[in-house]
């Protein structure tokens, strides 16, 4: 596993393993929340812990993980977190599909079906069966 040193602040940051997972915690529970100020947002511990969401699984899995469970979202139902989350974000207020939406990436209907939205202007989408995330066959 490769280190990188960040420069003047004694800290490591791992390429494959961003930090260790309780150290995440606490810097989650530091910058998550509410809007934080430039200069925090501009810090080399602060760019760490963005780093971590996105490079290392156990951080993002727990991370999203917190996220859906203050949400009441059952994400426990997924093969992987990515979708959970990525179906979390394709509702609206009131849970129901968001049609229409070019954010929206990945739907999953009462059917069981999931699918790729086409941005139509209608509800089409194309059906897929293996989670483009981890490659697991989904239910039907």
């Amino acid at each position: 596993m490769q280190s990188k040193r960040v420069a003047g602040t004694g800290f490591t940051r791992e390429l494959q393993s961003a930090m260790e997972l309780d150290k995440f915690k606490e810097l989650h529970a530091r910058f998550s929340g509410e809007e934080l100020p430039e200069e925090v947002m501009a810090s080399e511990e602060y760019e760490a812990y963005v780093d971590a969401v996105h490079e290392d699984e156990a951080c993002y899995n727990w991370a999203t993980a917190e996220k859906l469970k203050s949400q009441g979202f059952d994400y426990e139902r997924y093969c992987c977190m990515m979708l959970a989350d990525k179906v979390f974000q394709s509702l609206d207020e009131e849970g129901e599909t968001r049609y229409g939406d070019p954010e929206v990436i990945i739907n999953k209907w009462d059917e069981g079906l999931y699918g790729i939205p086409i941005h139509d202007g209608g509800a089409s989408m194309v059906v897929i069966n293996y989670c483009p995330w981890c490659g697991h066959r989904l239910s039907k």
